[in-house]
């Protein structure tokens, strides 16, 4: 209609033609060189690594037990193509289950060239070395577990090597003591084995941080075990409790005490015809002999030899002694 101008930006009536509008150009790729430093700028040095190395002989991680002490020896390597002086740094930290209450595992070194070891007091000590090329050179730390070390008391020996005026990144490394409980042997005398055990077993209610679990066995006349975290503190629990004769010297092993764990079937060794006792049950002290056995459940059938009438009684197998073995055959 005349008087009313056509619609901007449509031009599909009269009036110019509107141009279509175009894509935006991609921007172009340049090749960015780099920017020369300015005049008197420093840039940082790039480091070479796996140039200097630091490797354990042993395992850098161990678990110890309370009162012993172990080496670690570590190999310091260059294959840098000049000697150059080695700056070693150890530091050691100390991590207890018990803030504030653990005990400081006292470490030791041995420097290359030296024959004996030598306390580190400071908690970081560092020392300097002559390293020459592809000449490894040994270096040996000594750790004491404490005796009143407690159960996950943990030791860190963190070594740092840097070599001077070289552009060679430094060398790290990392060992750790991690404190175990002992499994340790108590003698006592025969048949107050359960005595002694229970004796301990008040005390150890009132130190449970000291001794963790007591093992009795049925098949071990004599001997009682116990888990607990150092030598001398059991031994010191050990005082004055009735029939026990003292700790088994060194730490006994679990793979010794496995078969200890691992129930007998009570009638092994039992044979038809055998002479017993019983030592339990309203017959006990009875002599008998053996008429049938029965693995499946552990019983064992007797007769009385001192009964007027023979008369079969059946018990369980813990509940008889052999006194004279027959030659007859087992049960199935």
């Amino acid at each position: 209609m005349e008087g009313t101008p056509p619609d901007e930006g449509i031009g599909l009536l009269g009036g110019e033609e509107t141009p279509s509008p175009t894509a935006p150009k991609a921007p172009v790729a340049k090749t960015l060189l780099p920017t020369p430093p300015a005049p008197g700028a420093t840039t940082a040095p790039v480091l070479q690594t796996g140039v200097l190395t630091l490797d354990v002989a042993d395992e850098k991680s161990r678990e110890v037990t309370a009162g012993t002490v172990t080496d670690v020896s570590v190999v310091i390597k260059s294959v840098h193509p000049e000697e150059a002086t080695l700056h070693l740094s150890t530091e050691v930290a100390y991590t207890s289950t018990y803030p504030g209450e653990g005990a400081e595992w006292p470490v030791s070194w041995m420097l290359p060239g030296k024959k004996q070891f030598v306390e580190l007091v400071a908690r970081r000590t560092n020392a300097e070395l002559s390293l020459k090329p592809n000449i490894p050179v040994p270096l040996t730390y000594e750790v004491s577990a404490p005796v009143g070390v407690r159960y996950g008391d943990r030791l860190e020996v963190r070594l740092t090597a840097r070599l001077e005026n070289t552009s060679v990144a430094p060398a790290k490394l990392t060992l750790t003591w991690t404190a175990r409980q002992s499994l340790l042997a108590i003698k006592t005398s025969r048949g107050y084995e359960r005595e002694v055990a229970d004796s301990l077993l008040t005390r150890a209610e009132e130190k449970p941080d000291v001794l963790f679990a007591i093992l009795v066995p049925a098949a071990l006349r004599g001997y009682v075990f116990a888990e607990g975290m150092s030598f001398e503190s059991v031994r010191e629990m050990l005082r004055g409790i009735r029939k026990a004769r003292g700790l088994v010297a060194g730490e006994t092993t679990l793979k010794e005490v496995e078969p200890l764990l691992v129930p007998k079937i009570t009638v092994e060794g039992f044979v038809e015809g055998a002479i017993v006792e019983l030592i339990a049950g309203p017959f006990k002290g009875e002599k008998a002999r053996v008429k049938k056995i029965d693995q499946g459940k552990e019983q064992i059938t007797v007769e009385l030899i001192e009964a007027v009438v023979p008369i079969p009684v059946t018990v369980r197998g813990d509940h008889v002694r052999m006194l004279e073995r027959g030659s007859g055959k087992s049960g199935a």
